[in-house]
């Protein structure tokens, strides 16, 4: 089902004409990640969904179809994926594991227990991120379900290996992201401590930094991290770039949140008590509301929210739908990138060109393991390949906006 709405949005000198298209799959999924390479949204399926649960979901956003469905293991619901697109990596509630998923493949490959606390029983995964520029490494939030406050800590896993250093269970980093290699930024959802945690990771373990309580507040809050702030799920904007403090409030809104870097937005798929939803995007420099669409073609409860590619994003909901929203925008924002990026030859044997009509800001290669690739010539747009060895690699492109583009590229 699809319903296209257009909306004429004025402030100051600046004209808007944004078109949001919404497309409707009907999928029970409890959670949603993208790979950029793969131009697919992966799902996680439980068995209420009937014959294809228990499964990663394939979905394609420009179809609006489920492609496939891959066995992945019992009840799976938190996903995480690398930042190279490489792996997916899934807790459960069904079993006290993690599984990790190889997206080239499309298979569910590497599965390890997460243990078990001697008094309160077996871990499960309530979080799980995976460590920038190595996939093959996470953290976990693990919980208890048999006792309250449910949290077991959080433990650092190279593959099926677990650092021997965890922090302390009971009071904790719920909720928590990456916001560099070695460091960690949690938040305790579960008591009035309400604390804001800084972890250090290190190759003993992680251990907790500091902490700052009453920042945030509110039960069960998730969060994003972006350039030394995070954005919660209740609107609150909480600088971390030096002790944590507000530095402003999103109004009017409660829901999954994510950063959409092409446009430079910050989105929420909110929902009110009554199950109402509505997406909404907002300038992240002013706080100020951007645009507004209500969601008719679901209600409940939204789940996660993330972006799907160029002016995409999807979300899944307590009703069993998954709602992809495209926009196509008529007029130009003032903070709206039109510029085109490409590179060539793809294979190369040597040298790799890259055009773009902004300038780059940064490149970052990488191998199909994640390593990052180091000491490479770039100079006039060119980056000299003839060090690498034969094999795919992934480059990963930032422009002087902030855009972010990855591309695949195969040395010969």
């Amino acid at each position: 089902m699809k319903k296209i709405l257009s909306f004429l949005l004025l402030g100051g000198s600046i004209v808007t004409f944004a078109q949001l298209q919404v497309n409707t799959l009907n999928l029970t999924a409890n959670d949603l990640v993208y790979d950029s390479v793969t131009n697919k949204i992966y799902a996680s399926i439980p068995s209420a969904n009937g014959a294809n649960g228990n499964s990663i979901g394939v979905i394609n956003p420009n179809t609006y179809l489920l492609e496939n469905t891959i066995f992945i293991g019992s009840e799976p619901t938190v996903l995480a994926i690398s930042d190279n697109g490489q792996y997916i990596y899934a807790g459960f509630t069904g079993t006290s594991t993690i599984r990790r998923f190889d997206v080239s493949t499309q298979t569910a490959g590497l599965q390890f227990s997460l243990g078990s606390d001697p008094f309160f029983g077996a871990f499960y995964a309530q979080d799980i991120e995976v460590m920038p520029g190595n996939p093959t490494t996470i953290a976990v939030s693990r919980r208890r379900p048999n006792v309250s406050p449910t949290h077991g800590g959080v433990a650092i896993y190279d593959n099926n290996v677990m650092r021997p250093t965890t922090t302390p269970d009971h009071t904790g980093s719920n909720k928590f992201e990456f916001t560099g290699t070695n460091s960690l930024i949690g938040y305790n959802t579960e008591s009035t401590e309400y604390g804001l945690r800084r972890l250090s990771v290190n190759a003993g373990g992680v251990t907790n930094v500091s902490v700052s309580s009453g920042v945030l507040s509110g039960f069960n809050l998730d969060f994003i991290y972006k350039n030394n702030s995070i954005y919660a799920t209740n609107g609150t904007i909480v600088d971390i770039s030096a002790a944590p403090f507000v530095s402003g409030q999103f109004t009017n809104v409660y829901g999954p949140v994510v950063y959409d870097n092409y446009y430079n937005r910050v989105c929420f798929a909110s929902y009110d008590s009554s199950g109402n939803i509505i997406f909404k995007r907002f300038n992240p420099n002013t706080y100020l509301l951007f645009d507004s669409l209500p969601i008719t073609q679901a209600f409940g409860t939204v789940k996660s929210l993330i972006t799907c590619g160029n002016g995409c994003y999807a979300f899944n909901t307590t009703d069993n739908k998954v709602i992809i929203i495209k926009d196509s925008t008529l007029g130009l924002s003032e903070t709206e990138d039109k510029s085109t990026l490409s590179i060539y030859p793809n294979p190369t044997t040597d040298y790799l060109n890259i055009k773009s009509d902004l300038k780059i800001k940064e490149i970052q290669i990488s191998d199909i393991n994640g390593r990052i690739i180091n000491n490479l010539d770039f100079q006039d747009h060119k980056i000299n390949l003839t060090s690498l060895q034969t094999g795919i690699y992934f480059a990963k492109i930032t422009d002087e906006n902030g855009k972010i583009t990855t591309k695949k590229i195969i040395k010969k």
